[in-house]
């Protein structure tokens, strides 16, 4: 798992290899794209440009793209009968008198034939320049048909045509190279996968890197350079790519946390404003009752005096010609009132009702203020309704002991 990982941050699972070769016609560009899916390879994308410009739009720069040039400018030599293990020795060989300083070489090491293939610095750095100015990052390249090599043992065929040269295979060995003059394209079927002979190239320089094969070149730090390049912007922008999508997968967690808390204290705060109104009902109601029963209080004691005692006293004395109206026993000193205590005029009686006789009211007071339980009795209004008749307002203040 971790090495999949590894794979994946370095170069993923999609690879583009790309053959620039040259003809009557001048330069052609082939492009092969690749996908490593469960042990197999599968071909997503396979297409012929005109022009290098078209590159960077065919292609998906997070993806290694593996070179293969094969211009006019790399010559190929077979070396017949060398057993040496030496590379520079085979070149020279291939070459000789030769300044190595000047030119990059690829050897296909074969028994007792290996081919040489070489280039002068400075063609390959110049389509290396292209390629950079186009923002185009290269994984690794070749030169010439050295690729080939990881491919010859798929086939069955005898004879193999790539883009500008047909090669000519005994025992699944390269035995000779013969240029092309006239464009030739044929069918080949590698492990079930069906390609034209314009991209076995790039399909062999793929399969190079998939098999990380060994390779015979005086240019490998610079292979090495521009793999560690690509890696390191590819690593960049996936880490870039997770690092967003983890802190936007954060935030959202976050702001879900976030909201869900703050429903909850929305809840709470509800739940509390609730509990506070429901606290100032039960106090409001808590006064009410305490008023009430004070009021009760009040009543009561007010119904152990002797209140009855003293009215059967005060209505056995009335005379015939009164009629009572209304009688008040200790009445409210003042309007009862929200949030006030209630105030009694203790130990007093308002009596109020007609008189049909004037000597009868007179003589009936007087009697009143004879009485021992009566402190005094005094007259607060007497109005005549009529001729024979008048109404009457009088206080009776008595000893409530």
């Amino acid at each position: 798992m971790l090495r999949k990982l590894s794979t994946y941050l370095k170069e993923g699972f999609i690879y583009s290899g790309l053959e620039i070769s040259e003809s009557e016609k001048g330069e052609a560009y082939f492009l092969l794209e690749l996908k490593k899916s469960k042990g197999e390879l599968l071909i997503t994308n396979k297409k012929e440009l005109t022009s290098l410009d078209e590159l960077p739009s065919s292609i998906q720069k997070k993806h290694p793209i593996l070179l293969c040039i094969n211009t006019y400018d790399i010559l190929t030599k077979k070396v017949d009968f060398n057993n040496s293990a030496n590379v520079e020795m085979i070149v020279n060989q291939a070459f000789p008198n030769i300044d190595l300083n000047n030119f990059y070489y690829e050897v296909i090491q074969q028994e007792n034939s290996p081919f040489v293939t070489l280039s002068r610095k400075e063609s390959v750095d110049s389509i290396l320049r292209r390629l950079q100015e186009l923002k185009v990052k290269i994984s690794s390249f070749s030169l010439g048909i050295s690729a080939l090599a990881n491919v010859v043992p798929y086939l069955e065929e005898e004879t193999m045509i790539v883009s500008n040269h047909e090669i000519n295979l005994i025992n699944k060995t390269i035995e000779n190279l013969t240029p092309m003059e006239v464009e030739s394209k044929q069918l080949y079927t590698i492990n079930g996968l069906e390609l034209s002979s314009s991209y076995l190239l790039p399909f062999s320089q793929i399969l190079v890197n998939l098999n990380k094969s060994a390779r015979n070149t005086n240019f490998s730090d610079i292979t090495e350079s521009l793999k560690w390049e690509f890696r390191n912007f590819r690593i960049f922008n996936q880490v870039l790519k997770f690092a967003l999508i983890f802190f936007i997968a954060l935030l959202l967690g976050n702001f879900f946390a976030y909201n869900s808390y703050h429903e909850e204290v929305g809840q709470l705060n509800a739940a509390m404003e609730a509990t506070s109104s429901k606290k100032d009902e039960l106090t409001f109601l808590g006064a009410s009752v305490k008023r009430k029963q004070e009021r009760v209080e009040t009543l009561s004691k007010s119904s152990n005096s002797k209140a009855t005692y003293y009215l059967d006293l005060f209505a056995q004395r009335i005379p015939t010609s009164i009629l009572l109206g209304d009688i008040k026993y200790q009445p409210l000193a003042k309007p009862v009132r929200e949030n006030k205590p209630i105030l009694l005029e203790e130990g007093t009686l308002l009596v109020s009702g007609i008189s049909k006789d004037v000597n009868d009211f007179s003589f009936w007071v007087e009697e009143l203020e004879k009485e021992e339980w009566i402190n005094s009795v005094e007259t607060l209004d007497y109005d005549y309704a009529g001729k024979s008749t008048s109404n009457f307002l009088i206080e009776i203040r008595f000893h409530e002991n």
